[in-house]
């Protein structure tokens, strides 16, 4: 067994590369060469045991993420096996690495339904999950500029200074999300038990990504705007009706589609599209083979 450690994964796992080979892996899922089941949650009296499990066909790899979630925070961890090597086998620390994919994979499905180059972006949400959102943008896209948006507008201002800073981009503070008509692309990633978005905020044109509320007492979209969307993409269908609030009734069930589908084929003519994205295993396992494979371990995926 070998442990991959979080400074590992800091050091190893690159924002662009994750989206390139994220698109790779969910065309594979599209094709029947990866598979990826719903997460399991297990009550254990104080806190919750989840579990993600998945398989890659192209590199030889099944694994599955689980988490410990109780009162008193969170531990994430990847497993990673070889169907040809089954002796060894990786544990990888997965804080990070569950950051950074939760930020890719938005950006990913966005490049193919956004085709502006320097989109108008705002992010609602400040806090940590928040940081990888506006890097996968700035990776996917050539923005000149992006705004945020929080309930605590002291913490709005103090993510404006500190990523602008660090990407080197302007970053707006906006002061509520009554009219979101100026922005192409809105990601949502907070913990809210209220919609924040609601269908008064809608423009003609508008891609979401929402990407926080993975709890069926959270949500982020009200039920009418969701029901102004032409297109609802989610990474699993009967995980987005168990567990999210936004997808979890039949208002958009006659335009949702998996995200695996859509990847194989990418065509959207409407003007209102939504991802919600819950997170499936297959993510973290293909965040975890290119830090395996970046340090060396997997040359060439094998």
């Amino acid at each position: 067994m070998i442990h991959i450690t979080e400074e590992d994964v800091r050091k190893n796992l690159d924002m662009k590369e994750l989206i390139s080979e994220l698109d790779v892996a969910f065309q594979d899922y599209g094709k029947g060469d990866a598979e990826s089941s719903t997460r399991n949650r297990i009550f254990t009296g104080s806190g919750f045991l989840n579990t993600m499990p998945a398989f890659w066909r192209r590199y030889d790899i099944s694994g599955l993420k689980a988490y410990l979630g109780s009162a008193v925070g969170a531990k994430f961890a990847v497993i990673v096996f070889q169907e040809s090597n089954i002796d060894e086998y990786y544990v990888i620390d997965a804080d990070k690495l569950g950051q950074m994919r939760t930020g890719a994979l938005p950006a990913m499905l966005t490049k193919k339904i956004v085709r502006k180059e320097d989109p108008n972006f705002l992010l609602i949400g400040s806090g940590y999950q928040a940081e990888t959102q506006l890097l996968a943008m700035k990776e996917a896209y050539s923005l000149s500029e992006a705004h945020v948006y929080s309930k605590t507008p002291e913490h709005a201002e103090e993510f404006s200074r500190r990523m602008g800073k660090e990407l080197g981009i302007r970053i707006k503070v906006e002061n509520n999300v009554k009219d979101l008509s100026q922005f192409d692309i809105v990601n949502t990633i907070t913990n809210s038990k209220e919609p924040i978005i609601t269908g008064s905020s809608i423009p003609d044109r508008i891609h979401m990504n929402l990407c926080g509320a993975n709890l069926k007492f959270r949500r982020e979209v009200s039920d009418e705007a969701m029901s102004m969307m032409d297109l609802v993409v989610v990474e699993h269908i009967d995980q987005a009706r168990a567990e999210s609030a936004d997808t979890g009734n039949d208002i958009v069930s006659d335009r949702i589609v998996e995200l695996k589908d859509f990847v194989l084929s990418p065509e959207f003519k409407g003007k209102r599209s939504a991802f919600k994205t819950m997170g499936i295993g297959l993510e973290d396992l293909v965040a975890a083979h290119t830090v395996l494979r970046k340090m060396g371990y997997l040359q060439d995926g094998k």
